[in-house]
């Protein structure tokens, strides 16, 4: 029998967050991957964290604790020093070994087209890690189709969009994806046929689940067990695409 592909959520929040009102915690995150058999997640800051440094650290705890069960994300504010954005992302791949960056683009108000916006990307790149960018409310900054550039100016770097425009706007992010072959898809909030659509034309290859939030794990994984996929498709989108996007190891 072949071995079942890791499922992985790609798209989780630890902590607190002011800008959202949200709050998500480490026990909240575990339960429902026991619920829904989620063998690792990819955690990150909420936008609206007080201290960006200090969920890192509590991200890197967490992924201490549970070896090979949580991957971090550095998320903070590109506007301000830009040293000292790039001490902490630094910080966090090399030190505390996240696995990419990410741009909130309404969480912290960054235009992906902006000296800012730049700053993520060109971070990204010259880590070697992925980037991650908010897509779908928060428009225009949200907008997929404003990766594009990015996309193009750093042709090794992999860009995912995360909620894959959020379902208003999935059409615009599979066009996007359909011009530049180093954007990736990540699903939360889409409508499920919307994903089989995704990858139908984009490819199993460069769509994967994510939740966001905790008590969303169950719906996301709902949606792509409704659409009936091939056993090897499935473990494409609900893990093995992750794997290879983010070079995930155990």
């Amino acid at each position: 029998m072949a071995k079942k592909t890791k499922r992985i959520d790609t798209h989780a929040h630890l902590g607190e967050c002011c800008v959202f009102g949200l709050l998500s915690t480490e026990e909240d995150m575990l339960r429902r991957m026991e619920e829904c058999g989620v063998d690792a997640t990819i955690v990150q800051p909420y936008p609206g964290a007080t201290t960006a440094s200090k969920t890192h650290d509590r991200i890197a705890d967490l992924c201490a604790r549970h070896p090979g069960r949580f991957f971090g994300i550095a998320s903070v504010t590109p506007h301000g020093d830009r040293d000292v954005y790039e001490r902490e992302v630094e910080r966090c791949i090399k030190e505390l070994k996240f696995v990419g960056i990410k741009l909130h683009t309404i969480g912290h108000g960054v235009n992906p087209l902006s000296e800012d916006g730049d700053r993520v990307f060109a971070t990204a790149h010259a880590l070697g890690v992925p980037a991650m960018v908010h897509t779908g409310p928060g428009v225009p900054f949200a907008l997929p189709a404003l990766c594009i550039p990015a996309a193009r100016k750093y042709p090794d770097l992999k860009i995912i969009l995360a909620h894959a425009g959020f379902a208003v706007f999935t059409a615009e992010a599979q066009v996007a994806a359909s011009v530049c072959g180093n954007l990736y898809l990540e699903t939360s909030w889409c409508i499920g046929e919307d994903i089989r659509w995704m990858i139908d034309t984009i490819g199993a290859d460069r769509v994967m689940l994510g939740a966001d939030l905790p008590s969303n794990v169950p719906v996301e994984f709902a949606k792509y067990k409704a659409l009936e996929l091939k056993p090897d498709v499935y473990d494409k989108v609900l893990g093995g695409t992750a794997i290879d996007v983010f070079k995930l190891s155990w």
